[in-house]
């Protein structure tokens, strides 16, 4: 049995171009992600190989987990995070335990360092053992040329610069305000995007939308040459820039001789979304996985839920609720956190005795970021939810629809 000498960070040059060896060996097209790291995932600030993660054996390094940190939104408030991936381990060496190792390692790497969340995009089967499941799901649409024309005004495409970046991240930071799951992208992580992410698939070809006095109404990512395939688009939140957007998206279809156009990753409540449902005819496919596609690990249960106190808050008073206060347990695997409900807010503190909502982890992610209702938990397999709670639980935790961008998946 081989036993590892080391589970922890890289510390050298050549543990390093042992780990780029061990991810391209893991996956079928090895120069294309070679590539994708070096020239981005792996160049700063926004991801420092210090934070990779690796299993040393035989004298080697035989599994890596890559972690980079982010920070994202539960609605107003901001919590620590960090994006998971690529997760490899080198051919020669699988099924010996080293994947688990460093996924393990990655766990406790992000809970001595405070951060309370972490998401990836994993294949069925695997990850859900180290505590990751279903946090949102995944949107897209396409759209015939000639219907998108016919709601469109006046719009056209240019290359994004640098100089485009304070009215970019006004949109993009209007936007996203009050979307759970979308990341805050600070000046570094908006540096990061319009060098280093352009050279790969998470902002690749950015261009900002322009009306016809030059405005920025906001701004795309494409992929492929023979397509046109939109992979990021944020628009304004009103009509008229979603007209343009149309307009601009149209101009550029026909100069690519195309006549269908993609939106990979769109969320389902967006504006943009919402005006193509109402005004174009439109195609919308909605994914899921039980155990695979975007998931998400709650790092600390009771200090995440502490922190989220505000969000809590805000929904009781919005709701404006008639019911009475009260006291409850959230309960879970991974820990307990009591509610006190009054006329002005809601505390987190200490559990009571009862009653008390019992929620298995695997519906735990999904119910914070609002993937699961309240009604789509309690039918779960071993959920516990007190019928006179239902009322204030939906509150708590509507059904929504959480969406992180790709630009900040990994």
């Amino acid at each position: 049995m081989l036993v590892p000498e080391r589970v922890g960070g890289l510390t050298t040059k050549a543990e390093q171009d042992q780990a780029l060896e061990t991810i391209g060996r893991a996956f079928s097209r090895p120069e294309h992600l070679e590539r994708h790291m070096l020239q981005s995932l792996w160049q700063g600030p926004v991801f420092d190989p210090d934070h990779t993660r690796v299993v040393v054996a035989d004298g080697r390094v035989v599994s890596t987990v890559v972690i980079a940190p982010r920070t994202i939104r539960f609605g107003p408030v901001k919590v620590p995070a960090m994006t998971i991936g690529p997760v490899a381990t080198h051919d020669k060496y699988r099924k010996r335990n080293f994947a688990s190792l460093a996924m393990e390692d990655a766990t406790r790497y992000m809970r001595e360092h405070g951060i309370l969340v972490a998401y990836l995009q994993g294949i069925p089967g695997f990850y859900h053992r180290f505590g990751y499941y279903p946090f949102l799901v995944r949107c897209g649409a396409k759209l015939r040329r000639e219907n998108a024309a016919k709601e469109s005004l006046p719009g056209r495409l240019r290359r994004m610069t640098r100089k485009d970046l304070p009215s970019v991240r006004k949109i993009y930071d209007d936007v996203t305000r009050n979307r759970t799951c979308a990341a805050v992208r600070d000046d570094a992580v908006w540096n990061w995007l319009v060098s280093q992410g352009t050279k790969t698939w998470l902002f690749s070809s950015p261009k900002v939308i322009l009306d016809q006095r030059g405005r920025t109404r906001g701004y795309l990512t494409t992929s492929g040459r023979d397509e046109f395939s939109i992979r990021e688009i944020v628009v304004q939140d009103d009509e008229t820039s979603c007209r343009v957007a149309l307009g601009a998206v149209v101009r550029e279809a026909k100069r690519r001789h195309v006549g269908e156009v993609s939106l990979w990753r769109l969320p389902w409540d967006d504006g943009l979304a919402l005006f193509l449902r109402q005004h174009v005819d439109a195609e919308f496919t909605l994914r899921t996985g039980s155990t695979g596609g975007p998931l998400m690990l709650i790092v600390d249960f009771p200090v995440l839920v502490k922190r989220l106190e505000p969000l809590f808050t805000k929904r009781w008073t919005e709701a404006h609720s008639a019911l009475p206060g009260d006291r409850f347990t959230l309960e879970s695997e991974i820990g307990t956190v009591g509610f006190g409900i009054t006329k002005k807010g809601v505390r987190i503190g200490n559990a009571a005795p009862r009653p008390r909502v019992r929620v298995p982890q695997r519906w735990l992610s999904g119910l914070l970021t609002g993937y699961y209702s309240v009604r789509d938990v309690a039918a779960g397999r071993g959920s516990t939810v007190p019928a006179e709670l239902r009322g204030a639980l939906d509150v708590l935790f509507p059904a929504g629809w959480p969406f992180s961008y790709r630009g900040d998946r990994y």
